[in-house]
């Protein structure tokens, strides 16, 4: 895996190949360069091989399943087997040819990963279901699926991952941006000029006779020829009308100048001169000096025979050529799903994959809770959080209360680890009561802050559920927001920025959200806030002219989750 790969383009056509059931994309700069599209999603795998889901199927002291929980990472990249294997096959193919990694996949919004399962969507047979909703589409990211089951669930989806075809699917839907060649267009002339003149003239005289014959010919050919060649692929793209406008302009130009006699292509050069009338003197006269001195006596006549041959040939030729081209990046879709399947088969003596809790045997029973984050509050640990901890406690009425700490840092969020359990043991009490417990959530914001609920440390937050989901005590906001780059250039705006003011945990935050400049790309941007419940979200825009000096916005109350930004009239 090289680091580059994070912003390689590859090309939409040129050197596409499968190899192996894997699409292998060419590098848009070095035609020596693949990547590999991955085929499906998979259940990701630990360093010890093991696969990272667990099934877990509660049974109640009457033998019935009582309900179950199911928790798996997802990634969607090759095993380092199949990789080395796919990186040899190229080579055979193509001895100069490198595998750089993963195609750079991106997506556009959350929802991109999800979960397709009649047992686990169904509302009798799952009591909830939680994923990170980011689809797992970075090399070595995970997406994390969590589900608490009814007791009718559990049975179903025990059962089906010991068939072939499971009743759990991960689908995703990404996108890898492509170079592709959208606008092709070729201008070529090829005229000429040809010139011809002839002229001949036979003259005789003989015995008082005079003759002359004169033929004369003069011969003008001009042929010209303009070929233009127009590929379009996106005829609605902005950028190819362009080059459309630029191909009139350059075919016009080259027209006149062709069909300009005077000073084009085709210019009428100078012509020849024929023979005319007295240009060969017919009979010779007496001279100055011999009428002097001879008189007008009779003088003799002398046969005069004259040629006189003319040709001249003007051949002149011009060539043009031009040649325009365009490459598009264009957004690639890739929508695909996995199935778990045939997982219960292989690893069911693996009992961190897949175990039964007896709730029958008070002897030796241990039973194991769990926590977890919620996927739609994953974002605030890049934000604002350093860590989330749960304080755990089980009280027996005859034994010295059990104690645990579980800890989610900012790392376990970015590799999907929103679950966490811990274990403790029924300890021979054969009530229904042996099932509660306690617990009590710390978040711990930057700045050394720490939000205890409860705040009260003797104080415990009781439950009985086999999962239990935290939460910061914040609200989420899903911003997006929308500038016209049009409007921009109209009014004379090179960029814009985006301010927002917000209280979190009773403190005022501010800060930049967004720069949109006049030649970005995109129009739409999303953002997510996370700020006290119930308090006001305040924002400001801040107009930067093209030459002039900056605008401050004023603050405005944040009411809608859509923003279009309208520059101001200059």
């Amino acid at each position: 895996m090289i680091g580059g790969s994070a912003w390689a383009l590859v090309n939409y056509e040129a050197g596409r190949m499968e190899i192996n059931g894997i699409l292998l994309l060419q590098d848009a700069g070095n035609p020596d360069v693949y990547y590999y599209l991955p085929t499906v999603p998979r259940v990701s795998e630990k360093n010890n091989g093991a696969l990272e889901i667990s099934l877990v199927k509660f049974v109640d002291p009457k033998g019935d399943t009582s309900g179950g929980l199911l928790h798996m990472l997802m990634t969607f990249s090759l095993p380092a087997d199949e990789r080395a294997g796919l990186e040899d096959a190229l080579k055979e193919k193509i001895p100069k040819a490198r595998l750089a990694g993963p195609v750079p996949l991106n997506q556009q919004e959350e929802g991109s990963f999800s979960i397709i399962s009649g047992t686990l969507s169904d509302e009798g047979f799952t009591r909830s279901l939680i994923s990170s909703g980011r689809a797992p589409v970075t090399p070595g990211s995970r997406a994390a699926v969590a589900a608490t089951l009814s007791p009718h669930g559990a049975t179903l989806l025990w059962e089906s991952l010991n068939k072939p075809t499971s009743d759990v699917s991960v689908a995703l839907r990404t996108y890898y941006e492509a170079s592709l060649p959208s606008f092709e267009a070729r201008i070529s002339a090829d005229v000429s000029t040809v010139y011809e003149h002839f002229s001949k003239v036979f003259n005789r005289q003989d015995n008082y006779a005079r003759r002359q014959i004169r033929d004369i010919m003069d011969e003008l050919v001009r042929t010209g020829t303009i070929n233009v060649e127009i590929f379009d692929r996106l005829p609605e793209d902005t950028a190819n009308k362009a080059m459309q406008s630029l191909v009139d302009l350059a075919t016009t130009k080259l027209t006149e100048i062709i069909f300009d006699q005077e000073t084009g292509f085709t210019a009428i050069p100078e012509k020849e001169k024929a023979v005319e009338s007295g240009q060969i003197k017919g009979r010779q006269k007496k001279g100055w000096l011999a009428k002097v001195f001879t008189g007008t006596g009779n003088q003799k006549y002398y046969t005069d025979n004259q040629y006189v041959l003319k040709k001249r040939t003007d051949i002149n030729r011009a060539t043009f050529n031009i040649n325009l081209n365009r490459r598009a990046v264009i957004r690639v879709p890739v929508d695909t799903a996995g199935n778990i399947s045939g997982l219960y088969r292989q690893f069911r003596e693996n009992p961190e994959m897949f175990r039964v809790v007896n709730l029958a045997d008070p002897a030796f029973e241990k039973r194991e809770v769990f926590f977890r984050v919620d996927g739609n509050f994953s974002g605030v640990f890049e934000d604002i959080m350093n860590f989330a901890g749960v304080s755990v406690i089980k009280q027996y009425p005859d034994h010295a209360a059990a104690a645990g700490e579980l800890i989610f840092t900012r790392e376990d969020i970015r590799q999907g680890r929103l679950s966490k359990s811990w274990r403790y043991a029924r300890l021979g009490q054969k009530e229904e009561a042996w099932l509660d417990y306690g617990y009590r959530t710390t978040w711990s914001i930057r700045g050394q802050h720490r939000i205890k609920n409860p705040e009260n440390p003797d104080e415990w937050q009781r439950s009985s559920d086999p999962i239990i989901t935290i939460a910061p005590p914040l609200d989420r906001m899903d911003l997006e927001v929308d500038a016209d780059r049009f409007l921009f250039e109209d009014a004379g705006i090179r960029s814009a920025t985006l301010e927002v003011r917000y209280p979190v945990f009773g403190e005022k935050v501010k800060k930049r959200l967004a720069v949109m400049r006049v030649t970005d790309a995109e129009s739409v941007s999303g953002h997510v806030l996370f700020h006290d419940p119930q308090a006001a979200v305040d924002y400001r825009i801040n107009w930067y002219p093209s030459g002039g000096r900056p605008i401050k916005g004023d603050w405005q109350p944040l009411d809608e989750t859509y923003l279009v930004l309208m520059p101001p009239e200059l």
